[in-house]
């Protein structure tokens, strides 16, 4: 699915202020559907609407198309970002709408924003007609021996030619819909009325659109066509977004966006208590939401993003439970219950922390210290302020380097999977922790004038073995981190390739811009460019492991390069550096040989590749069966897979075969994961990690990766 960053990705974190309950009910289910309104823009977002157009194109970092094209692609986005999947617009409507299309940013920048909710008021009719319809069909039972295939990605085919066409699409809809209930354990009684209150309730949402929603909608799709991380914040997100970037909120420590009709899980916030308990995941969708241990689990398809919002966040130690459709799994799967107690996300729970890696091998015990970094963080208030011990990642990492090698560790491993980036400055102060001196990223403006930030200090703070472990989340500064480490032949890099996300975002008061002291919004732009120190740029082709390590985050799914409209990737000259000569770079093709036969002996890592297979065989499916019989034959073959992989993972540990999956990751003795540890991290390894730690080894037993001592110059660091 394209944009998806579209909305505001809103931290469940926020403040508890407001109660969980504090948003308008919808009707009861039975309700009549009332008329829509016809929303009209308002006079003070046509001036909004022009000052976002002048600043985009004069301060945007990317060579905009023509007037002409670059419409052309805003109405396409428009479209796509309203009726993602295809279900509610009609061929002829696109037709109707066709006149919009030649002119549609000469509108922008006059102000004019007649054309943008002249479309959404037809698509709001279209909604309405749908619900319409589906609510006709739950008058009668479905007939679930009609062997037929329900096509539940739309996104790439044609728009329907007819209400016919549409309507047979819709029937399969809730047909697929109804039998997800059956399955899980609904009679076709409940189901009919769990679902005509979910259909009644999108139609409710659709009455609750103001028009900032669809201004704000379509500032967004005209922003991210220029590029994916240029966005619209109206002022209420904007309010959000700084509570977010506070780093010290309430709640479950997820950020989530709307699309189509879920509620998506974007990221999980480090420190948080999702990222604790590690049973949600991205890409995750939220189905239903419940207060408490006992509270009515309340279907929230369809709904507002906001209005889901503020039923899961809540006070410090309550409980919500989340049910989950996981990430893959097709509309109409099984779904997941999750509990979570809501807690205050700080920033000292975000920082970098340290572990030890005790691998045996041959006989002899080694240990590899391992330095987590969820993020880059820094207290730049603190510093300016001249505080001595203000908060930063390398502060924390020196220390934590310095106890590691107290420890007499054999090698280190950097673990950034996840990093989704944060403080440049940090990043490379942070490489200068590992390198004598000298430049560290390059960085490039709209002029094209490129600004090289050094490592200018000389001391060097850990000179072993050293393994930077990364993934497809892991993004901007921490990519920065990756390519010095690898440009200089520092350390090698393991995983998967990284993100991509080689841009630089400045965040502008629109209200400077407006007469009046109205908050109107931010807008996030894109100005500057990142480039590695050998003159290729990060964006779009991220930093690539010199050992692939298989990983459950998908490249089709996540990564600049699956956005349409990322900048490109491109290059410039390489700064002056002096890469190491530690024998890392000629020692490559002999540690990915000794990876290879070693991964093939360990059953672990037969059975997290089995894993990964399930994982993506899910991922990859796009229709499913609306023949009863045959959904309840899938979905038992699915299950006994997950339950022979777990209980194979139990063989491992010793441990007796479960009958069931609701038993496979309850453990003996400390029962069933207690204190907050999540059963199924305790049963299955981090293998990742394990082999990372293991290449590690290869280096010091090579001999390879060790610096000679340089003197520290601790005093000068920070």
């Amino acid at each position: 699915m394209r944009n998806k960053h579209f909305n505001l990705l809103i931290a469940l974190c926020m403040f508890a202020a407001a109660n969980v309950h504090a948003f308008s009910p919808a009707p009861a289910a039975g309700t009549a559907l009332a008329q829509l309104p016809v929303l009209k823009p308002q006079p003070r977002q046509a001036l909004v609407d022009e000052a976002i157009a002048g600043i985009l194109t004069r301060y945007h970092y990317g060579n905009q198309p023509p007037a002409n094209e670059l419409s052309k692609q805003v109405f396409t986005h428009y479209l796509e970002n309203l009726d993602p999947n295809r279900s509610y617009f009609l061929q002829s409507d696109i037709d109707g709408f066709a006149h919009y299309e030649k002119d549609l940013v000469g509108a922008i920048q006059a102000g004019n924003l007649k054309p943008a909710f002249a479309i959404y008021n037809v698509y709001q009719q279209r909604v309405q007609q749908r619900i319409q319809y589906a609510l006709r069909l739950l008058n009668h039972e479905p007939d679930f021996n009609v062997n037929e295939d329900y096509v539940y990605d739309r996104s790439k085919l044609p728009w329907a030619s007819s209400v016919a066409e549409l309507d047979e699409i819709w029937r399969k809809r809730v047909k697929n819909d109804v039998i997800g209930l059956l399955l899980a354990g609904k009679s076709w009684k409940q189901a009919a009325t769990i679902l005509h209150k979910r259909y009644e309730n999108f139609d409710y949402r659709a009455h609750q659109v103001a028009p900032e929603d669809v201004f704000n909608l379509f500032m967004n799709s005209y922003t991210l066509t220029l590029d994916p991380h240029s966005n619209y914040f109206s002022p209420s997100e904007s309010q959000q977004f700084q509570i977010q970037m506070s780093l010290k909120f309430q709640g479950i420590g997820a950020s989530l966006v709307s699309e189509g009709e879920y509620t998506k899980v974007v990221q999980i916030i480090p420190g948080g208590p999702a990222a604790r308990d590690k049973e949600l995941h991205p890409d995750d969708r939220i189905t239903g939401v419940a207060q408490g241990d006992h509270g009515e689990m309340v279907d929230v398809v369809g709904w507002r993003l906001d209005d889901v919002v503020q039923l899961i966040r809540g006070p410090k130690g309550t409980i919500v439970r989340l049910q989950i459709l996981p990430a893959g799994a097709a509309p109409g799967s099984p779904e997941k219950t999750i509990r979570l107690v809501r807690d205050t996300v700080k920033l000292e729970a975000q920082a970098a922390h340290k572990s030890i890696v005790t691998i045996n091998r041959g006989g002899q015990t080694y240990k590899i210290g391992v330095v987590n970094i969820p993020i880059f963080y820094s207290d730049f208030e603190g510093r300016a302020e001249g505080e001595k011990n203000y908060t930063s990642t390398t502060r924390d990492v020196r220390k934590l380097l310095l106890e590691l090698e107290a420890e007499h560790v054999s090698g280190v491993v950097i673990d950034l999977r996840n990093n989704g980036g944060g403080a440049l400055d940090e990043a490379t102060k942070l490489t200068g922790l590992f390198i004598p001196h000298g430049p560290v990223v390059q960085i490039r403006d709209t002029g094209g004038d490129v600004e090289v930030d050094d490592d200018d200090d000389s001391s060097v703070v850990y000179t072993g073995p050293l393994v930077v472990l990364v993934n497809r989340l892991t993004a901007s500064a921490s990519e920065i981190f990756t390519a010095a480490i690898q440009d200089y032949h520092r350390g090698l890099v393991v995983g998967s390739t990284t993100y991509g996300k080689g841009t630089v975002q400045r965040l502008i008061d629109l209200s400077r811009y407006l007469p009046g002291s109205e908050s109107v919004g931010e807008l996030k732009l894109t100005v500057d460019k990142f480039y590695r120190v050998n003159g290729s740029s990060t964006q779009i082709k991220g930093v690539t492991p010199d050992i692939v390590l298989p990983s459950p985050v998908s490249s089709k799914e996540f990564g600049e390069e699956t956005e349409e409209d990322a900048l490109p990737w491109d290059q410039i000259a390489p700064a002056k550096y002096t890469p190491l000569s530690l024998g890392i770079d000629k020692s490559i093709p002999e540690l990915n040989k000794l990876h290879a036969q070693r991964t093939l002996k360990i059953p672990e890592w037969a059975l997290y590749l089995d894993g990964l297979r399930q994982l993506q065989s899910e991922r990859d499916t796009k229709s499913v069966s609306l023949l009863l019989s045959e959904r309840k034959l899938q979905q038992r073959k699915l299950d006994d897979a997950k339950l022979t992989l777990a209980n194979d993972w139990r063989k491992l540990r010793k441990l007796p075969a479960a009958k069931s999956l609701d038993e496979a990751y309850k453990l003996p003795a400390s029962g069933t994961a207690a204190d907050g540890a999540n059963a199924s991290n305790l049963l299955v390894p981090d293998m990742l990690l394990q082999e990372s730690a293991q290449i590690t080894i290869d280096m010091e037993k090579m001999g390879i990766g060790s610096m000679p001592s340089i003197p520290q110059a601790a005093a000068k660091r920070n």
